[in-house]
């Protein structure tokens, strides 16, 4: 009866191990399906900004880029001007600042109310070489605000539809929000 109980327990443990080695999805995974789904959607959309065939690239997902960064709301969602790449402004609803530190060195960054998500347009020290010149952004879930903690995923970062075809008007990012690193991570420069 002992034998019995111990092999079943064994078994069992073995279920387990094989189980959680048997294609779980990780997180690098799942950004690349996620990165896959984006190219299909952006590439199929009826009025897609992909008017010429080029080459989508991404950096390597490294969840060292997932961070939390202290979020201060700014005071009744004060209106911003932001200049665009036409030269025009636009009003943008400021929804706070996010501060957050990576590789020692601490940052502070302007987030943007959109209906859905929080808007970060950024530059880096990738812009104009392995990234598109004119900054990327990233789209943060309302969710992903808890009080006073807000989580950013820079693996998630984009190209402004201007990096595809300069009939797009695009924003360009505050020059508060350059990061003065490489962000290596997210969408790169579209090859045409």
């Amino acid at each position: 009866m002992n034998k019995f109980i111990i092999g079943l327990a064994v078994l069992g443990v073995l279920g387990i191990i094989v189980y959680s080695l048997s294609g779980t999805p990780n997180y690098h995974d799942i950004t690349h399906k996620e990165f896959e789904k984006y190219k299909e959607n952006l590439e199929n959309m009826e009025d897609s900004p992909i008017k010429e065939k080029g080459t989508f690239d991404f950096f390597e997902p490294n969840e060292e880029w997932i961070v939390e960064a202290d979020f201060v709301p700014s005071k009744a969602n004060l209106d911003f001007s932001m200049d665009m790449t036409d030269s025009s402004k636009v009003s943008a609803k400021l929804a706070g600042e996010a501060i957050f530190e990576k590789d020692g060195q601490k940052f502070k960054v302007l987030i943007f109310e959109e209906e859905t998500n929080y808007l970060l347009p950024f530059t880096d020290k990738t812009c104009g070489k392995e990234s598109y010149g004119g900054g990327r952004y990233v789209n943060i879930p309302k969710e992903d605000l808890d009080g006073s903690k807000i989580i950013i995923d820079f693996n998630k970062a984009r190209n402004f539809y201007c990096a595809y075809t300069e009939s797009y008007i695009c924003p360009i990012p505050p020059k508060e929000n350059f990061l003065n690193i490489e962000v290596s991570v997210g969408e790169k420069n579209y090859i045409k």
